[in-house]
């Protein structure tokens, strides 16, 4: 994921866009580098890529200079286009990899661009849709046919659940935490009969497992805790600090 100097839309225009996809199809075909998901919002990009650490960052580092080089001449300024480097994470496994193609995928919905993804131009949707990519691995569309019998149900798997926390800008990625938080919390009252987070705790080890997922596993603060569950900070903090 990469995005513009102080939050600017950089990739707003139809021509930003485009601009963007060509310099990446043209840097994919020079070096040993699979794209397996892209999108393209207004100030920032996600892609899912196979890549070695190395050709990695030989990659990111042509493909942020050729834009910034575009983007300056451009709006004819001078400086820093991005806002740092990318940043990345790996993939672990199959079921990994589909949870970020389909958070990739939806990331127009989650800023209210559009109603469906499939709905939104500059995305890879369209290309695993039609089945064939000018951008796209020939492996990814492989994947989607070895995996899923038609576009219906490759489009359902994009309206799953999932309660993993994924790569994005910073504003984002909180949203997507406080998201799955509340998700947690509500599962966690349904199961045990309980109507707040407070009456959970007679529940015991359903109110200690719940207090530790949100801190481990969804990293939320104290003080976000506190303000999810209605319990004060002091309690949350001596609860969690046992775990």
């Amino acid at each position: 994921m990469m995005r513009g100097l102080n939050r600017e839309r950089i990739f707003e225009s139809v021509d930003a866009k485009q601009q963007l996809l060509d310099i990446l199809a043209d840097k994919v075909a020079e070096g040993n580098i699979g794209i397996y998901a892209y999108c393209i919002m207004d100030n920032h990009v996600h892609l899912l890529l196979k890549a070695g650490p190395e050709d990695l960052v030989a990659f990111m580092k042509k493909v942020n200079g050729s834009y910034a080089l575009y983007y300056n001449r451009e709006k004819n300024r001078v400086g820093p286009v991005f806002q740092g480097r990318y940043k990345s994470e790996c993939v672990e496994d199959e079921r990994h990899f589909w949870g970020v193609l389909r958070y990739i995928h939806r990331n127009p919905v989650q800023a209210h661009m559009v109603k469906a993804p499939q709905d939104y131009e500059w995305s890879s949707l369209k290309d695993y849709l039609s089945g064939k990519s000018k951008l796209l691995n020939d492996k990814a569309l492989q994947l989607k046919q070895e995996n899923f019998s038609d576009n219906e149900s490759f489009l359902k798997m994009h309206e799953e659940e999932d309660l993993n926390i994924y790569l994005d800008v910073k504003e984002e990625q909180d949203k997507m935490k406080k998201s799955v938080a509340r998700k947690l919390i509500n599962m966690a009252l349904a199961e045990n009969g309980a109507n707040n987070v407070l009456e959970l705790r007679q529940k015991g080890e359903a109110f200690q497992s719940l207090l530790d997922k949100l801190a481990l596993e969804v990293k939320l603060t104290y003080k976000e805790i506190a303000e999810l569950t209605d319990l004060s900070y002091s309690m949350v903090q001596r609860l969690v600090s046992k775990s």
